[in-house]
């Protein structure tokens, strides 16, 4: 599988913040060259397991553009929005057909026609921008940090339909947005557009519904039923990984609130096991491929190689720590009391 002719001549840029997810990039890369993305600006902070000199590598075989994180520079802790501030100065963006801001745990599954980013634009011939909800993916009973796919390991998650409204039955939602659209500012969830411009573009769910009027020159961060659809596409979430993973992103800290580190609160939040969902899975075998291809390079291989034994290493260390012990226990036992023979019991 490969990204359609339909998407070859466009620019379609990704915008992602990273920190120490060295592991993980290589598959959230290739996936997504292979959908149809083409344009990888990355910025990274305060990396200890190779994550920045495994980009400088991706950079220089023409891969991605990394570069470092302003925050760096600025003095705080809120990355997400350092990195936002930086990108919506960057002419960059201008020249991009299509621009999308999310995370290394986000992939964007397609559901349409071969499931690349061709197929959803031909789904949605009009539409100058796409909001597409998270799907969120919990950690299925997984315990141990593993060198394997995600996308194949993860297949727990929450349910898919939505029927109910208020604060509990929201999800959050990320923006394709098209140079068409003429957005004034890149935002994390959707875009901002000007009183003169706001009225008249369309923008359409994953379902192809019409956006609401209000919000669209501040941010729509979250989606209400009936509007919360996965028809078309969804955001894959896996927020959390395994329980292993859980204690490296919480040491890690949180890219926007230093605050704020992952905690049971967070766990109990994402830890959503209530059905399986394999729509991503007809990539399995081209991402692994890909991933192969990408390792070809002997340093992205050493590097690829090194970032998995720094996390199996540190992983270590932090259950030998009262506090990181204690929430590993916790989390192993939250999990459990949402989960039966039959399966996950968890709620949205």
């Amino acid at each position: 599988m490969a990204a359609s002719l339909k998407t070859r001549d466009m620019r379609i840029t990704s915008v992602t913040p990273m920190k120490d997810e060295g592991p993980f990039i290589l598959e959230w890369l290739a996936y997504h060259r292979l959908i149809g993305f083409n344009d990888f600006i990355v910025f990274t902070n305060d990396c200890s397991d190779g994550t920045d000199r495994m980009l400088d590598r991706l950079d220089e075989l023409g891969l991605v553009r990394h570069l470092p994180n302003p925050s760096m520079m600025m003095d705080h802790g809120r990355h997400h929005w350092a990195v936002l501030e930086y990108v919506n100065h960057m002419g960059r963006l201008k020249r991009s057909d299509w621009v999308f801001s999310f995370d290394v745990d986000e992939f964007l599954c397609i559901k349409t026609g071969d499931g690349t980013l061709g197929a959803l634009f031909d789904a949605l011939p009009e539409a100058e921008a796409i909001s597409v909800n998270q799907l969120i993916f919990g950690s299925g009973g997984e315990r141990n940090f593993e060198d394997r796919l995600q996308i194949e390991r993860f297949t727990r998650c929450q349910y898919l339909e939505v029927t109910s409204t208020g604060r509990r039955a929201r999800r959050g939602l990320k923006t394709l947005t098209s140079r068409a659209a003429g957005m004034a500012r890149l935002s994390n969830h959707s875009p901002r557009f000007d009183e003169a411009r706001a009225a008249t573009v369309k923008w359409v769910n994953a379902a192809g519904m019409d956006m609401p009027m209000e919000g669209r020159t501040t941010e729509i961060k979250t989606l209400d039923a009936p509007l919360i659809r996965h028809d078309l596409a969804q955001l894959n979430h896996y927020a959390l990984r395994s329980a292993d993973s859980f204690l490296m992103q919480s040491a890690r800290g949180n890219a926007n609130h230093p605050d704020k580190a992952a905690s049971m609160t967070y766990w109990r939040r994402y830890d959503l096991n209530a059905t399986r969902d394999r729509s991503i899975a007809r990539w399995i075998e081209p991402v692994r491929a890909e991933i192969a291809r990408m390792r070809e390079d002997p340093e992205i291989d050493a590097l690829h190689r090194a970032a998995v034994e720094h996390h199996r290493t540190r992983i270590a260390e932090l259950k030998t720590d009262p506090h990181y012990a204690h929430l590993y226990k916790r989390s192993r036992i939250v999990h459990e009391r949402t989960w039966d023979a039959d399966g996950p019991i968890a709620k949205d």
